[in-house]
């Protein structure tokens, strides 16, 4: 190791990390300025080490920054020392020795790395929320399984491997479950029965990622090429991709109660900044969300967590840019026990499907990662959580989910016609609502957990998106595509603005009315179980697009028939039936539609 040849001089304390400034790398750490600190170097070729001590002249407040001139940082790895301990940059932009999944990392190491990149004149995408179709996914469980059939799989390459499948679905953003370098293993205490011992270690996973790490660096074990820093250029040219093929970026991030706010804001810049992200979901105290969402430089970032208020009043240099959002948990329980026939929840959904407040927009779904899948949502009445090794104590004991007659996997035909009708359902409810639609990965596909509501340290085909290809999944995908393409060629169906049933506009009809077995008298008494939405398509006008047909949505989760009232179409026009959940529909355009059991149909005047 050579570098006598180098300068040190007083760096500059606001470039947190290890950052390469031309010809200079920056060093900067927060240690108390009554600290001894220092930087070591390893030579990656040799191990040799070597110390740099920060002066006195370098410390400003409990900052500890130097400038470095002239060392060929792509030969080194770093570490901090602290009064002795040797501490890991919490700023690191990549980490070596943790290139491999599921190993507790020995020798962990920050990497220096230049952020330049060619980017081709990439940016963020700017998608607005009315336009917006999420797709949830967990980085290496979206390709792993066999049946993906990529080339890359769990991997950043994986995702860019499905791009034309995502593009024929109709998704406009992915949003990645944790993909950072979170400590995947880490070491729980169980109690033990033996005699003067208190516990033993048990090393257990954390699949998911909702764990402490290393917040600025992509995870190296995500990547596909295990070169030191070749995870940064990956995901980058994931982004890039993605963003030639119109879809947006949004990544979750878990910081643990007690983070530093600084840290955090310093980790949202960055991402935003140097990895062109579109959107953040952040997990985080309620004092440090409201540093987010009044941050300037995030004001055209799209932010999700789960705590907005509807009516929340925020500092935007940008006020017509609309981009904090709520994951809906609401709309997703409320969905379910429509589906499965719950009495009383008609005023309940109708609101759900108009929801759309000024302030925060609503993310709408009926299946996530901590609940059943579609598939199990409608095949399984409780969990099976056994494989964690909780004797299946963890998990929502209650999922708000149907068998449909038969618990678990099945060939009966007439469960299986039911479950793939309820399926339908359930995605028509999501992408029929004027909310930002979201879909967990391989649900449009029947994909299943059996039963497992809570895999999170499970990193195996329970937890791995299963590509299923049989004739149930194809007709699910089939449907998922066309629902999203109906909902993309309809705006009144995703307006900006929430609808506000009212024919403000005089154009005869209100942009959004209710219906029951009259027309426009809904009846939302506790024992219904059905109801109907008439759009007045003029109104996307206003949206800027042509006048579009009028819609109407029959919505009957009762066990038996039910009819519909149906209004006049405007203009003289005709009601036709366009599609149901039910094959056994029929409609000849009289002014009562009798809709089958347990299915939505949809009519459109022409």
């Amino acid at each position: 190791m050579d570098i006598t040849n180098i300068k040190i001089t007083r760096g500059n304390p606001l470039i947190m990390g290890a950052s390469v400034i031309g010809n200079k790398v920056n060093f900067a750490i927060t240690a108390k300025n009554t600290s001894q600190c220092k930087v070591i170097l390893y030579d990656r070729e040799t191990g040799k080490e070597e110390q740099l001590s920060f002066e006195a002249s370098q410390v400003i407040g409990n900052v500890h920054a130097m400038s470095v001139e002239g060392l060929d940082y792509r030969k080194y790895d770093y570490n901090f020392i602290v009064d002795g301990n040797i501490v890991t940059d919490l700023y690191a932009k990549s980490l070596s020795g943790k290139k491999e999944w599921g190993v507790q990392p020995q020798n962990l190491r920050g990497t220096i790395i230049d952020d330049d990149y060619d980017w081709e004149g990439d940016g963020p995408l700017h998608h607005p929320f009315d336009e917006t179709i999420i797709y949830r996914l967990h980085v290496r469980g979206f390709t792993k399984h066999k049946s993906a059939k990529s080339k890359h799989p769990g991997t950043y390459l994986g995702i860019v491997d499905k791009i034309p499948y995502l593009k024929e679905l109709g998704i406009t953003m992915i949003e990645l479950m944790p993909a950072y370098e979170f400590n995947e293993v880490y070491v729980e205490k169980q109690p033990t029965s033996m005699k003067g011992s208190f516990s033993i270690p048990n090393e257990k996973l954390n699949y998911w990622g909702y764990t402490d790490g290393y917040i600025f660096s992509p995870k190296a074990s995500y990547a596909y090429a295990k070169e030191s820093g070749s995870e940064v250029d990956e995901f980058k040219y994931m982004v890039k991709e993605l963003h030639k093929n119109g879809i947006e970026v949004s990544m979750e991030f878990f910081f643990p109660e007690g983070t530093n706010p600084t840290l955090i804001l310093d980790c949202l810049h960055y991402w935003v900044m140097s990895y062109h992200i579109d959107g953040i979901h952040a997990n985080c105290e309620p004092a440090v969300m409201k540093m987010i969402q009044t941050d300037n430089l995030l004001s055209d970032t799209k932010i999700f967590t789960y705590s907005f208020a509807a009516d929340t009043d925020f500092y935007n240099d940008r006020p017509e840019i609309k981009n904090l959002a709520n994951f809906n948990d609401d709309f997703m329980v409320t969905a379910r026990r429509f589906l499965k026939g719950d009495e009383d929840m008609l005023n309940t959904i109708s609101y759900k499907i108009k929801a759309n407040p000024p302030g925060v927009a609503y993310v709408n779904y009926v299946a996530n990662h901590n609940t059943f899948t579609l598939f199990d949502m409608v095949s399984y009445d409780r969990k099976y959580n056994e494989d964690n090794g909780e004797n299946n104590n963890d998990g929502a004991v209650y999922n708000y989910s149907w068998n449909c007659g038969f618990e678990g996997e099945t060939r009966k035909k007439k469960v299986m016609d039911l479950r793939k009708k309820q399926m339908k359902n359930a995605l028509a409810l999501v992408l029929l609502s004027q909310g930002v639609p979201m879909i967990y990965a391989g649900d449009e596909m029947c994909n299943s957990q059996k039963g497992n509501n809570n895999p999170y340290c499970l990193d195996n085909e329970i937890s791995w998106t299963n590509w299923n290809t049989n004739a149930c999944a194809k007709e699910i995908f089939a449907y998922t595509k066309a629902m999203i393409k109906f909902r993309k060629e309809h705006k009144i169906l995703h307006m900006p603005e929430e609808l506000r049933l009212m024919d403000y506009k005089s154009y005869g009809l209100p942009d959004m009315s209710y219906h029951g077995s009259k027309a426009w008298y809904p009846d939302f008494a506790h024992i219904n179980r059905h109801f109907s939405a008439m759009y007045c398509g003029v109104y996307a006008m206003e949206a800027g697009r042509d006048e579009e047909a009028d819609v109407y949505v029959a919505y009957n989760m009762h066990w038996e028939p039910q009819k519909f009232g149906i209004p006049s179409a405007r203009k003289k026009k005709k009601w036709e039936l366009l599609c149901t959940t039910d094959s056994n529909t029929a409609y000849d355009g009289d002014r009562i539609f009798t809709a089958q059991p347990r299915s939505v149909a949809i009519l459109i005047a022409k």
